[in-house]
């Protein structure tokens, strides 16, 4: 097998966390310690058109675009923030180099948005600092290569990891979560409250022998089911749950790329790991032939090129995939962010011969599926092999239409075991998708068919409608 690497895992200048720091704060305050020098900034509103709430929504920025706003503006030194002062607060963040060369080229963050909701978000910058800095908060992806895995690459949100194999298909992989303890429902009113919590409330974390900070953030995930609790000053994710008139509360593993490897570690396989496309995976099919062409096991290069706190990037390229005596360059992009079961597919081919398509699609778990060729996704329901979990697996694509694809009527039985889909690039040679699996051994778990399948058309309707982005006009000095 020939395999060239390549790590692009921030290649830039790093100074000490305090000098960091120091920028940041900066930063924040929008002036430069000494000095007269205001802080550049850029004002953007972010909207939701949709009437659902949206929770951890990746909002991309290019740097083409923020420079078309302000000219001057630049990655080296830079913060997002969210509100106005004194109420602003600084959002985790990341810049990028997706082209590789060298030079970040955009911005990303995630936004919660309530229905129909505006917010404005400020990105701070100071065009006068030379080295590129990067202070990494709250870590919620990772991406690696594992030689060990015999596979590509693996990736992980906090929620969830998936393997990248050679043939192209992907093995999506369960985390368990860690049961701490039980207390009565009494103590409900101050989960839906959202008010701080009460000392007989934090005596049940203190006996547990957990350090409980004075900030801490509820969410309600489930309306009187469940509930996330963040612990800000310790940086720690609890997961609440409501069942027999107890609340139970457990912890996600967060990043354990590292525990793949172990037998009986923490986390579980939930798709095929041999043959097949997997969850969200891709193969090549020859339309003259009905036969399916699993990527080859040699002449590609692979780069991990972001490894980021709220999302991770793999690329694999094929600059000379032969088919039919032709030469065709095959590139495929995998995103995954924080706090999302989800990863993202971007493929480009160059030179893809007329009868060929690419396929890809979701294991068949058996006791439930349904597709919508119009609204563009597909699933099915079942449970996991291993621990018999309630497993929904999902796969959101492209329609017919304005951008160009052209997909078979019906989900098709072109890999033994999968539901999976034809689908051409675009005029262009670009073919995106998602797919995702929601595991109820995780916790992040659905535990119906119904809910699963309501979800899928919420999310497909979230992913298919972006939020509006609007630059707004500088401030008065």
């Amino acid at each position: 097998m020939i395999r060239h690497t390549q790590n692009n895992v921030q290649g830039y200048a790093r100074s000490s966390f305090w000098v960091m720091l120091g920028v940041v704060l900066m930063l924040s305050s929008c002036q430069v310690p000494g000095g007269n020098q205001k802080i550049s900034k850029i004002r953007i509103s972010v909207q939701n058109p949709l009437p659902i709430a949206r929770k951890n929504v990746p909002i991309v920025l290019t740097g083409e675009y923020l420079r078309k706003v302000n000219s001057d503006f630049s990655f080296n030194a830079y913060s997002v923030s969210i509100g106005k002062a004194p109420q602003e607060r600084m959002l985790p963040s990341q810049a990028d180099d997706l082209d590789y060369d060298g030079e970040r080229d955009e911005l990303s963050f995630l936004l919660d948005l309530e229905p129909q909701e505006t917010k404005e978000v400020s990105i701070l910058y100071d065009a006068n600092v030379d080295a590129a800095l990067t202070l990494e908060l709250n870590k919620q992806t990772r991406a690696g290569i594992f030689p060990e895995l015999d596979a590509v690459a693996a990736m992980e949100s906090n929620l969830i990891a998936y393997v990248l194999r050679h043939d192209g298909g992907i093995v999506a992989y369960g985390k368990k979560r860690e049961e701490l303890f039980s207390v009565d429902s009494v103590f409900q009113y101050e989960l839906d409250a959202g008010q701080p919590l009460s000392p007989d409330f934090r005596l049940h974390f203190e006996s547990h022998n957990i350090v409980l900070g004075q900030q801490v953030e509820v969410k309600v995930v489930k309306p009187a089911q469940q509930w996330v609790l963040a612990d800000v000053a310790n940086k720690e994710t609890y997961f609440i749950r409501k069942s027999d008139e107890q609340l139970n509360f457990s912890k996600s593993l967060g990043l354990s790329l590292n525990t793949l490897t172990n037998a009986g570690g923490s986390m579980v396989a939930l798709t095929h790991q041999e043959g097949g496309i997997g969850c969200g995976g891709f193969a090549l099919w020859d339309e003259a032939n009905s036969e399916l062409i699993p990527m080859p096991m040699e002449g590609d290069y692979v780069r991990i090129l972001a490894n980021g706190a709220i999302r991770s990037v793999v690329q694999r390229i094929f600059p000379n995939l032969q088919l039919d005596g032709e030469s065709v360059q095959f590139t495929s992009t995998t995103f995954i962010y924080g706090d999302s079961p989800w990863i993202e597919q971007r493929i480009y081919v160059r030179g893809l011969p007329a009868n060929y398509a690419i396929v890809t699609g979701i294991p068949n778990l058996g006791d439930a599926s349904d597709s919508d060729e119009e609204q563009g996704w597909l699933w099915s329901w079942g449970t996991d092999a291993a621990w018999l979990a309630p497993l929904g697996v999902a796969l959101i694509y492209p329609t017919t239409g304005a951008d160009g694809f052209l997909l078979g009527n019906e989900p098709i039985d072109t890999v033994p075991g999968n539901l999976s889909l034809r689908l051409a690039p675009d005029a262009a040679g670009w073919l995106s998708y998602r797919a995702f699996a929601i595991w109820g051994g995780g916790t992040d778990g659905i535990e119906t068919e119904a809910e699963f399948a309501q979800h899928v058309q919420v999310t497909a309707t979230a992913m298919k409608t972006p939020p509006r982005i609007k630059s707004l006009p500088r401030e008065e000095k």
